[in-house]
């Protein structure tokens, strides 16, 4: 008996053994097509940022979706793919070069589904993927003035400097667009900050739903702001035009600055028909800086537009109405330079004491005339206060 258990001890012990080595034999193949497919990711990556690439082609999607299908059967791969487009963006040697490096960047981000963005913009946030433009001596680099640039190689100085001043508004561009993402709707919207507690988790007198939609709104509107100021910096030059690469990645600048005009547009309007919300100080503040910014800003993008639209360097047809805003400054009420200084520290708000206490009726004709009930009541007693009397808005 004792002879018999033995013979199975030792079969079974055999057994184990001979499924281990199978074991470890089916993991080491499995691991060369790991290597072959980091191989291939970069290959496709050499493909669209060598010579040959980035300039918006058939072919040229071709190679990023190529790129997307690879990294989607590799967990993992993703990190790999950002950090070899970081090395080549960082080895660039002339301005074309690290251009189609970033425009490979973008329209990855565009391409990919709503997990690879998520994890790109992850690898952007924790430094993996880098989007920053190389060093360059230019007069457009603010690191020329301190002289710790390095010229780029095998360009002539006019072209050097609108190719540089082009690749550094786009990695500008870059940067804020990473903190946007594309919705089921195929629009673009800025990634929600975290949210924080009003007023430093003290009660809060009005109500936490209006307080947070309002905050999401404001924020949104300065998020739109802050895009379109990089957008319209990007307007390439006779030099920079010739680019195929330039032209592509501004006519995918300009087609997201519509989207992004639209939400701003609708986003503004519902803030002007917000009557009865009541805010805090610091969002008060906030909303007076989006609508003063939109004075300077809206005239700046019509003018861009129409500099585009003449040109026709984005090869788009279509361009949005952009209604310029005048006279923003009166339809918020004024804020003191107390409550400027006062926006970020604890306040206690009266009752009566409302973000817009002006109402506001809107006409077919887009232009917006603003009644204040008090001024109302003035002006008909006297003629000489035309305070809230009209704010408009001039459809362009």
């Amino acid at each position: 008996m004792k002879v018999f258990r033995g013979k199975i001890w030792t079969a079974l012990g055999s057994l184990m053994d001979h499924a281990g080595a199978a074991a470890s034999t089916k993991a080491s193949t499995a691991a060369a097509p790991d290597r072959a497919l980091l191989t291939d990711i970069e290959a496709a990556i050499a493909r669209c940022t060598d010579g040959g690439g980035g300039g918006g082609s058939v072919s040229d999607d071709r190679h990023v979706h190529e790129i997307l299908f690879l990294v989607s059967n590799a967990p993992g791969a993703i990190t790999f793919l950002s950090r070899r487009i970081t090395a080549r963006l960082e080895a660039a040697r002339t301005p074309a070069t690290a251009l189609r490096s970033l425009l490979l960047v973008h329209r990855l981000l565009r391409a990919g589904d709503r997990y690879f963005e998520q994890d790109f913009r992850g690898l952007w946030a924790s430094r993996d993927l880098r989007v920053n433009a190389p060093r360059c001596g230019c007069s457009c680099s603010p690191l020329a003035a301190s002289g710790a640039g390095v010229n780029y190689v095998t360009a002539s100085v006019a072209a050097a400097t609108g190719a540089c001043s082009f690749l550094h508004g786009y990695t500008a561009y870059l940067e804020e667009r990473m903190q946007w993402v594309i919705n089921q709707s195929g629009n673009l919207e800025p990634t929600p900050r975290p949210q924080q507690d009003p007023d430093d988790g003290k009660p809060h007198p009005h109500s936490s739903y209006d307080h947070a939609a309002a905050e999401a709104l404001l924020f949104k509107l300065a998020m739109c702001q802050r895009l379109l100021d990089v957008a319209v910096q990007l307007l390439p030059d006779n030099n920079t035009s010739a680019s195929a690469s330039a032209r592509s990645a501004f006519g995918i600048v300009l087609r997201e600055s519509f989207k992004v005009y639209d939400a701003f547009k609708e986003g503004l309007d519902l803030m002007l028909r917000s009557r009865s919300v009541s805010l805090t100080k610091s969002l008060r503040v906030s909303a007076h800086e989006v609508l003063r910014k939109a004075c300077a800003q809206t005239p700046e993008l019509k003018d861009f537009y129409h500099k585009c639209k003449k040109s026709n360097v984005g090869k788009v047809m279509e361009y949005p109405v952009v209604r310029v805003v005048t006279q923003a400054i009166e339809l918020v009420p004024p804020v003191s330079r107390e409550e400027e200084l006062d926006a970020g520290e604890v306040a206690q708000e009266s009752e009566g004491d409302t973000s817009f206490e002006s109402k506001l009726e809107t006409t077919i004709s887009a232009v917006w005339v603003e009644f204040d009930d008090d001024d109302q009541q003035a002006g008909r007693e006297t003629t000489g206060d035309d305070h809230g009397s009209l704010q408009a808005q001039q459809p362009s």
